[in-house]
């Protein structure tokens, strides 16, 4: 579930409470609502995917302190390289999992990322031939559409360059 997801990362990036899970989530772009966020963290800590320590905030009322097992954080990883693997660069999942490259073994996420620009790299060539040999006037849109895919391509090329030197 991609919801579970979010929150192993959220929990990942900062021990937290469920709470400020749905803050970070929202921050994301993911929409949750409180009620999915406290069940699926209820059924996380029931998986032993995260330990939930029960304790009182500076006003008295009680307070779930959240963090990763170590299953949470083998999960965690497995997740990672899948939602790298599958999501666009677009997706905030695919931002979540950037940021949370850090439970993935060594060289694993530098991999997929390479994988990503190799096949976007693959991609751009092909456009920008089709651009160079294009001879026909088939049409002004189609020409527009290429010379905007060419251009994301290479902002994604470059984008994703840097966040390997980053993760490395």
């Amino acid at each position: 579930m991609k919801t579970d997801f979010a929150i192993l990362a959220a929990v990942a990036a900062s021990p937290t409470h469920p709470y400020q899970v749905l803050d970070h989530l929202t921050a994301a772009g993911i929409k949750a609502t409180r009620s999915t966020v406290y069940r699926r963290v209820d059924a996380l800590v029931e998986e032993g995917l995260l330990r939930a320590d029960d304790g009182r905030g500076e006003s008295g009322h009680l307070r779930r302190a959240l963090s990763l097992t170590g299953a949470g954080k083998k999960q965690l990883a497995s997740e990672v390289a899948a939602v790298l693997q599958a999501e666009s660069l677009e997706s905030p999942l695919f931002t979540i999992a950037i940021e949370s490259t850090g439970v993935c073994e060594a060289g694993v996420a530098d991999a997929i990322l390479r994988q990503r620009m190799a096949s976007a790299a693959r991609r751009l060539t092909s456009e920008e031939g089709t651009l160079r040999t294009e001879t026909a006037p088939s049409g002004a849109w189609s020409r527009a559409s290429r010379e905007r895919t060419v251009a994301h391509l290479q902002a994604d090329i470059a984008w994703l360059q840097r966040v390997v030197r980053r993760t490395a």
